[in-house]
């Protein structure tokens, strides 16, 4: 049954799992809802791996539970490869500025993965994020960021390869400007899902869980009710 599900929050690079605060706040106190530091990030002791080791890794926190996967930005890669891996368990995915098909890179992206440039800029990027108080984490966030980032090129073309195999309802959330993942490549993206939705957020750009979180647990929420009238998933409780 739905009320079963766990809904599991995928944070972006970088990212951690206090990111998906204000979402969780306008969420329905009775679901259970599971926010993590993946592999790499925050407390997770693990090391940072690729887009296909991390959505094994989500699959394997919940055994045999069935999971509806929210994920920003990389995070939706990550919770979209999941989907493609075990259709079975995910029942349904918010898609939060997904990169998932090759049209999401840009050429900052391929600039943020060379040698030389993408060492000083991971450098500047984990240094504003963590600040002054959180410095201890520099060297894990930089690296972190660096080695998603090349793998983010590396496995993309797999994962857009088999998105029209995904067939759980899905709910792209697109910010209008946001000047991280294109627009376009977000439309495309929906696309290409079988059973996607797209909508799209005027007022918000990339980081839509600050700047939009009211609206994005109420797509959770619609999205959870729509799955209440999914017989395909109450056959499988």
């Amino acid at each position: 049954m739905v009320n079963d599900l766990e809904v599991v929050f995928l944070h972006g690079q970088p990212g951690k799992k206090e990111d998906f605060a204000l979402v969780h706040r306008w969420m329905d106190p009775r679901l259970r809802v599971v926010c993590m530091d993946r592999p790499g990030w925050g407390s997770n002791p693990l090391g940072v791996v690729g887009i296909e080791a991390n959505a094994k890794w989500v699959l394997e926190q919940f055994g045999s539970r069935r999971v509806l996967l929210i994920g920003h930005s990389l995070g939706a890669t990550i919770a979209v490869r999941a989907a493609q891996l075990d259709p079975e368990r995910v029942a349904g995915l918010v898609l939060a500025a997904p990169p998932i098909t090759q049209t999401s890179l840009v050429a900052i992206d391929r600039l943020l993965a060379a040698r030389f440039f993408g060492d000083m800029t991971s450098a500047l990027i984990a240094g504003v994020t963590l600040g002054i108080r959180r410095h201890s984490q520099f060297g894990r966030t930089r690296r972190s960021f660096l080695a998603e980032q090349r793998h983010l090129l590396a496995e993309l073309r797999l994962v857009e390869n088999q998105l029209p195999f995904v067939r759980c309802p899905s709910v792209i959330v697109a910010g209008l400007r946001d000047r991280v993942v294109p627009l376009a490549a977000m439309v495309h993206a929906a696309d290409r899902l079988p059973s996607a939705t797209l909508e799209l957020l005027p007022a918000s750009g990339h980081d839509i869980l600050h700047s939009s979180p009211v609206a994005l647990a109420a797509m959770i929420r619609g999205l959870l009710g729509q799955l209440r009238g999914d017989r395909r998933l109450e056959s499988c409780s």
